[in-house]
């Protein structure tokens, strides 16, 4: 391998510009020496507004890519229909992957990446972006180190007023159609059942009720869930794209206390039994990011904190909460158990 981790963008849309990118430059050890993308202009514009990029080979194809030699790993930055047959394609030609959220469509397709991954000697990363956010990982350190006892039961709402392609990335229709994989459940709700997972411990059933409420779209912009954990707590998890002045908050239960979050502009509020006033933890730095331990891991300095399981245990919780909509009934999760499991 080259001193510097070679770096392939796969996709040259808003989440390379926003995170990728930005990330690798960071790192420091990794080069990004390929951009692909059907559209040559997204490929100029990211060259154009990140100046280091200027000499890495663009490619319309991602085969091409896979096969050119240039890198020694990539990061799918594609839509979501996307992550499971390039992510398959990446392993088979023995490259590294960072892989977008959701990590794929379907269990089934999870375990198969996972168990690709394995074969290839390679490392599987899924870009569970918030698990390096500090405002998150201090509440789950808090919960971690005991601050309010055992938790039971988690709140978390996330709220907006607009579809992702009208406001976050204009033009991105993927993100609300269903040919595409697309939908609040797996945009949003991925990464807040992840949180709630690291707060709560494994997930064991799902009763959940998925709305569309715009009638433009055919996915989930509503989602309403109650989680029950195998600790024997409990979760809420409440999302909206038709929320109107949006909302996002977080908040923890446990024995001795709990853990408020979105509430004050302070910062994340630890409210502990016998205390009267709570104790407050202004918004942290962001810790690390996702492109460095990915770096980390491949260099073999660390391991990785998002591997595939991980993606795949954020996507069955969202997968179980679909199916209870789907069929009116309590849904257990389905864990991965090994290469077999689905």
């Amino acid at each position: 391998m080259a001193k510097a981790i070679r770096v392939g963008i796969v996709g040259c849309g808003k989440i390379s510009e926003a995170d990728h990118i930005p990330g690798y430059l960071a790192a420091k050890g990794c080069k990004i020496t390929a951009l692909c993308d059907t559209r040559p202009e997204r490929m100029a514009a990211v060259q154009e507004k990140f100046p280091a990029l200027k000499d890495a080979v663009c490619f319309a194809k991602d085969k091409d890519l896979f096969a050119s030699g240039q890198v020694d790993a990539v990061s799918i930055c594609t839509p979501n229909d996307c992550h499971y047959p390039q992510t398959m394609a990446a392993c088979k030609a023995g490259l590294h992957v960072l892989c977008e959220k959701p990590m794929a469509g379907s269990l089934e397709q999870t375990t198969r990446m996972i168990s690709a991954a394995k074969k290839a000697g390679i490392v599987l990363q899924i870009n569970q972006s918030l698990r390096y956010s500090g405002e998150y990982q201090a509440v789950v350190d808090l919960v971690a180190k005991g601050a309010i006892g055992e938790p039971f039961h988690a709140r978390c709402i996330r709220g907006g007023n607009g579809t992702p392609n009208q406001n976050w990335s204009p033009g991105a229709d993927w993100f609300v159609q269903k040919a595409h994989e697309g939908g609040l459940l797996v945009d949003i709700g991925i990464h807040m059942a992840d949180l709630m997972r690291m707060v709560m411990g494994p997930a064991d059933t799902v009763a959940g009720v998925v709305d569309t409420r715009l009638d433009h779209i055919d996915v989930a912009d509503n989602v309403n869930a109650l989680i029950r954990y195998k600790n024997g707590g409990t979760g809420m998890l409440e999302l909206s794209w038709t929320m109107p002045g949006g909302a996002g908050f977080f908040e923890v239960y446990g024995t001795k206390g709990r853990i408020r979050m979105g509430f004050s502009k302070e910062g994340t509020e630890l409210w502990q039994d016998g205390k009267k006033e709570p104790t407050t933890y202004p918004k942290g730095k962001r810790r690390n990011n996702s492109q460095r331990v990915f770096q980390d891991a491949i260099l073999g300095k660390g391991k990785t904190l998002t591997p595939g399981e991980y993606g795949r245990r954020a996507l069955a919780i969202c997968a179980a909460i679909q199916k209870s909509s789907d069929t009116g009934t309590i849904v257990s999760v389905r864990h991965y158990k090994g290469d077999d499991a689905i």
